[in-house]
């Protein structure tokens, strides 16, 4: 059963009152992990509150005048730019509150891409908006892909270094045979993943395997068990080089794929061109330039507001 609003609500804000208070003891970790999983819009909550009291920082700054009492005013219809507000508040949601990802993750980057290098050598690209938690002991390498999606070129096994390298995402365990792959999570229990060499073995909580090999990506589910992808790991991975392909892929879809690396979320005003097949490659390094090119290829504008840029 859902909690009320205004409970949820309550409880969002204790939680951010505490986060205020210093970094959260493993127990209090482990407590909100569980207030989140239980219930999507707890996590709604809680981003809706770090925004509203950033937004209220702002506003703290702002010279005070004096105001006169004025009747409400009356209610206006729905614009698209009140559309816009609220998809962006839902990208805000689904980025999620950056103190809880830092305070769980070893790195999180922005938009940006970012290449690692780990303490045994392997190498981790990580996409935009991606966090990162290592969890290396004396007998594994485990690490952990809290969010987003990672390429990863792990050390290979030798004498001097046993200790076999595994990526966790959500339920899912993935490990590498000497090999490069590529692991999108997206969510608690589904993640996709690539192998552009060699081979990885992939694994679900409940026992379930498979071994990949070079040129396979895979869907990992709960519900679905590890079915096969009809995608190109070395083409969904050319984010790592600086380049986005899209073939046919319908609007929305690529759209989100490109806020990946953007910190001024696109968002389309006119739904029913969602669907619109794109066909191109944009360059991570112009996407400024990408966005409007795309747009106008499918006869449609761009505009660009505070926080980000609207496609009518």
């Amino acid at each position: 059963m859902r909690l009320s609003f205004s409970s949820r609500h309550a409880d969002a804000v204790q939680w951010w009152l505490r986060s205020q208070d210093g970094p959260l003891s493993d127990a209090e970790e482990r407590a909100l992990e569980r207030w989140l999983a239980r219930d999507p819009a707890h996590g709604e909550a809680l981003a809706a509150v770090e925004m509203q009291w950033a937004l209220a920082g702002e506003l703290a700054h702002r010279p005070s005048r004096h105001r006169t009492a004025r009747p409400a005013p009356a209610r206006r219809r729905v614009t698209p730019w009140l559309a816009a507000a609220c998809v962006l508040l839902a990208v805000l949601v689904w980025r999620g509150p950056h103190w809880w990802w830092q305070i769980r993750a070893d790195r999180v980057t922005g938009a940006a891409v970012e290449t690692l290098t780990l303490s045994d050598g392997s190498r981790v690209t990580l996409a935009g908006h991606s966090a990162l938690r290592l969890d290396y002991d004396d007998r594994t390498r485990t690490v952990t892909l809290l969010r987003g999606e990672a390429l990863f070129r792990p050390a290979p096994v030798t004498g001097t270094e046993p200790r076999p390298f595994t990526v966790r995402a959500g339920d899912a365990r993935l490990t590498a045979r000497g090999t490069q792959f590529w692991v999108r999570r997206l969510s608690a229990d589904e993640q996709h993943v690539g192998v552009l060499e060699h081979r990885v073995l992939a694994r679900l909580a409940d026992g379930r395997q498979r071994l990949l090999a070079s040129g396979d990506s895979a869907r990992l589910s709960d519900r679905a068990g590890i079915r096969p992808l009809t995608l190109d790991p070395a083409r969904a991975a050319g984010w790592a080089r600086g380049v986005l392909v899209f073939d046919a892929v319908p609007l929305d879809q690529a759209l989100s794929r490109i806020n990946t690396f953007r910190e001024r979320p696109v968002v389309l005003l006119d739904r029913a061109r969602a669907g619109a097949p794109v066909r191109a490659v944009l360059h991570l390094d112009s996407l400024d330039q990408g966005v409007p090119a795309l747009a106008n290829g499918l006869g449609l504008r761009t505009l660009e507001v505070p926080g980000l840029t609207l496609l009518y």
